[in-house]
């Protein structure tokens, strides 16, 4: 893949870089019993980009590189997650979760989504053609070139050795503080672990570091970007 199409990537994902969820642990762990994870279905995906666009809309990175109002950011996400959640399909482990209320029924509207890159699938593939284009148009040159710039400091810190990683994990807004974020973790580190592999993700959330510390991450470097700091976190191979 060329860098061109590796930066695209970025330019037109929001979320690559790091916007987790943002639930308390305490409240998180709580709820996280009556919710599952499961696999993402190609009909969901509309819904799954309008969720991790707003979900990260207001994260300290999305806002540094988009320099915009919180509507502007959301069309910008919602066409980068767009772009990034058609490429994932059939290359990353695409989770969902739903709301509690309909959980019985199955038809419980869809609250969170989490991409998480298998080991050697780092980075995912490049936008197609029209999602390059989609992307060049709704969220204009300079904005990709800053998610660019992103991409490449978070490589030069990204580990070398086979892992798991832990790319988007969002939830949507009315949905955070629920335990959704939580089902969707527990559902990653379950097939991390049986893989017996390492994970890795970045967060620019200071509050989230706790939040991933309950399932076994630990901060190994942080780094700043726009002059936005990111904490790198591990963890380690089960067992």
């Amino acid at each position: 893949m060329s860098s061109k199409s590796v930066g695209v990537l970025v330019a037109s994902t929001e979320s690559t870089e790091s916007a987790e969820s943002a639930e308390s642990a305490a409240s998180a762990e709580s709820a996280a019993s009556h919710r599952s994870a499961k696999s993402a279905k190609s009909a969901e995906l509309a819904s799954a980009a309008d969720i991790l666009a707003r979900a990260f809309r207001d994260n300290p990175l999305n806002t540094a590189v988009i320099k915009a109002g919180p509507e502007r950011r959301y069309r910008s996400n919602l066409v980068g997650m767009r772009a990034l959640l058609e490429v994932s399909l059939g290359h990353a482990l695409l989770l969902t979760v739903r709301d509690a209320a309909c959980q019985g029924s199955g038809q419980g509207p869809l609250s969170g989504m989490l991409i998480g890159a298998k080991p050697y699938g780092y980075p995912l593939p490049g936008p197609t053609f029209m999602g390059h284009l989609r992307c060049l148009i709704g969220q204009g040159p300079r904005a990709m070139a800053r998610w660019g710039h992103v991409y490449r400091e978070l490589e030069a810190a990204h580990p070398l050795e086979p892992h798991w990683y832990l790319a988007v994990l969002g939830v949507a807004p009315e949905h955070q503080q629920r335990g959704h974020g939580a089902a969707l973790l527990a559902a990653f580190v379950e097939q991390v672990d049986a893989d017996g592999e390492p994970s890795y993700l970045e967060t620019d959330r200071q509050e989230n570091i706790a939040f991933y510390a309950k399932a076994g991450y630990e901060v190994v470097r942080e780094v700043s970007v726009l002059e936005v700091p990111l904490w790198c976190m591990w963890r380690p191979a089960a067992g």
